[in-house]
């Protein structure tokens, strides 16, 4: 049980409201989560790779989450680039700089892309558009052809299948309606193939309250505490 979680987040106050391990809720602290189990202070912080551990919670291990003091999930533009990019760059299949166009303005942090695996830059271009409170990208990255093309579904799949709040959707209207709203974002893939290089666009989109925002957030308090991922989510 929490006995106490604090954030400067209304949308994230709002859920821990809600929450039913949560006991009380106050106004304060970091944008994250600071909170208290059994007098144990504890925090989820965002955008920020100074502590020893984070990055994406799908892509990091649950165990050394369960037994941290403190860790970092990713800003929002940084989460949809981490969403595209590490399971590519996990598998080394990344052979140059990606391309990056969101609606967001922002930098995409070099250090948790190094986190997930990846070391060699990203271009970044900005559109800014109203998209109703929705971050979206379009991420297009030069990788080594994989020998059989389904093992590329695989890859995405093996970190994101089982995901409570990333999903991959092929077949409906491309549409802010798909996740506003929602905690979970989701992404589809596009592979121009050639030898030895194929070219892949990976769309991304999530509410930036929802896995771009607070819903991630809550969810990274629910792995450290052993909760079910999606409790109060």
């Amino acid at each position: 049980m929490i006995q106490l979680a604090k954030s400067s987040d209304p949308f994230i106050r709002a859920l821990l409201a809600e929450h039913p391990r949560v006991v009380a809720v106050a106004e304060g602290g970091s944008p994250g989560i600071e909170f208290v189990t059994d007098g144990w202070n504890r925090e989820v912080r965002v955008g920020d790779p100074s502590v020893g551990l984070f990055g994406l919670t799908e892509i990091m291990d649950n165990n050394p989450m369960v037994c941290a003091d403190v860790l970092s999930v990713p800003d929002a533009i940084t989460t949809l680039a981490l969403i595209a990019l590490a399971p590519l760059a996990q598998a080394g299949l990344l052979l140059e700089e990606p391309t990056m166009l969101s609606n967001l303005e922002g930098d995409v942090s070099d250090a948790f892309l190094v986190g997930a695996g990846w070391s060699g830059g990203l271009v970044q271009h900005t559109e800014p558009q109203d998209l109703q409170g929705v971050a979206a990208a379009t991420v297009i990255a030069a990788i080594r052809t994989p020998d059989d093309l389904e093992d590329l579904d695989a890859l995405f799949d093996e970190r994101y299948e089982r995901s409570f709040f990333i999903h991959r959707d092929e077949s409906s209207d491309w549409d802010v309606k798909l996740v506003k709203g929602k905690p979970s974002g989701l992404y589809r893939l596009r592979i121009n193939p050639d030898e030895p290089s194929s070219l892949l666009t990976v769309r991304v989109m999530a509410d930036l309250n929802g896995k771009c925002g607070a819903a991630q957030v809550v969810h990274a308090m629910n792995v450290m505490c052993g909760f079910e991922e999606s409790l109060g989510v």
